[in-house]
């Protein structure tokens, strides 16, 4: 009796060569099958890895970030990191955290944020000491240029010449007189070696002829105490932090070193006006990161800033410090770096100053 294959298991006919028909498909198999699974997931990696940095620049801030003030509490970069502290909170979604690092000079916070990484999250608020200090010091532990990012630029401000009260001069000139008299009796108070008071007196002392004593401190609002008690009779002070004690009557102002006068003091001339054209000095503030700081965070920073700087309130909190608006680019505050540093070194050169 002849035995029927069921419908279910009869072979498949059998068209055109034979031999190909029988070989597999070799899409089909599962070594090829797994082979192609792992392009897939391949291709898929590459792509992932590729969008990383997009993912990370979307995700920047993911925490909080970290001002690092390197001069004295309640001084002039103190207040500024406060002042712009809310507008990069607002913007940036994360809290900022202003940290006090003071000490020599300012190399210490400095060189903190020197070593810290360059993904944005460290700043440093400095001042014009910062980028004239080179000139003074000859072992400082990083460079200015190489190891740090210039990001924003956020004040300039003229200085003071105050003296106490006590001292018998009301004049620039009579303070001059008074010195020649006494040469290396009269000390001048500084915030430190290598800071704007520094080289302000040093080139004070060389344009006038005469030889005011160097005594340093560890910060501008140290010296500033102690020249209000009359320890120390002279002082270049910033208009910003000198203003309050002038008007209380603690110092006596001589001159400012602005080429006009500040609407802060209208009753204090120029150093041009008594005398001395080529005496004009100014103070920075500007926000800094350590070296290789994505250009991305940078502008991002940057147009918070100087958002901030354009705006109403800023000209309000500005004008009773005696401050006036930098803001530009980052290339803006480079520049001004390195002009401020060929200025001091040029001072340092002239007033016969060796560096430390």
């Amino acid at each position: 009796m002849k035995q029927t294959v069921p419908p279910t298991h009869r072979p498949l006919p059998i068209r055109g060569n034979p031999r190909r028909a029988r070989r597999p498909d070799r899409a089909s198999t599962p070594a090829v099958a797994s082979r192609a699974a792992c392009a897939l997931v391949l291709g898929a990696s590459v792509l992932a890895v590729a969008s990383l940095p997009a993912a990370a620049q979307k995700a920047w801030p993911e925490k909080p970030l970290r001002i690092v003030v390197n001069f004295g509490a309640g001084g002039s970069a103190d207040t500024m990191a406060r002042l712009v502290s809310p507008s990069l909170q607002s913007a940036l979604g994360q809290p900022v955290v202003i940290e006090i690092r003071p000490g020599a000079t300012g190399s210490i916070g400095a060189e903190f944020v020197a070593r810290q990484p360059a993904d944005g999250y460290t700043m440093l608020m400095t001042s014009g000491a910062f980028a004239m200090a080179p000139a003074l010091q000859s072992k400082l532990p990083y460079d200015i240029f190489r190891d740090f990012t210039p990001i924003v630029g956020c004040s300039n401000a003229a200085q003071v010449l105050v003296v106490h009260p006590s001292l018998p001069v009301k004049s620039v000139k009579d303070l001059v007189a008074f010195a020649k008299k006494r040469p290396g009796e009269v000390g001048w108070a500084t915030a430190g070696i290598g800071s704007t008071g520094h080289l302000a007196g040093s080139l004070f002392n060389e344009l006038v002829g005469i030889r005011l004593i160097h005594v340093p401190y560890k910060s501008n609002p140290a010296a500033a105490i102690d020249v209000i008690g009359g320890h120390v009779p002279v002082m270049f002070d910033q208009l910003s932090t000198a203003t309050p004690h002038i008007r209380a009557g603690k110092v006596r102002a001589l001159a400012i070193t602005a080429p006009e006068r500040n609407a802060l003091l209208p009753e204090v001339p120029t150093m041009a006006e008594v005398g001395f054209p080529k005496f004009q000095t100014s103070i920075w503030l500007g926000l800094l990161g350590p070296a290789g700081v994505p250009r991305d965070i940078v502008m991002r920073v940057n147009s918070v800033v100087n958002g901030f700087l354009k705006s109403p309130e800023a000209r309000e909190r500005f004008t009773p410090l005696g401050l006036d608006i930098f803001g530009g680019p980052p290339e803006a505050l480079a520049s001004r770096m390195k002009s401020d540093l060929a200025g001091a070194q040029a001072t340092v050169k002239a007033a016969g100053i060796k560096p430390e």
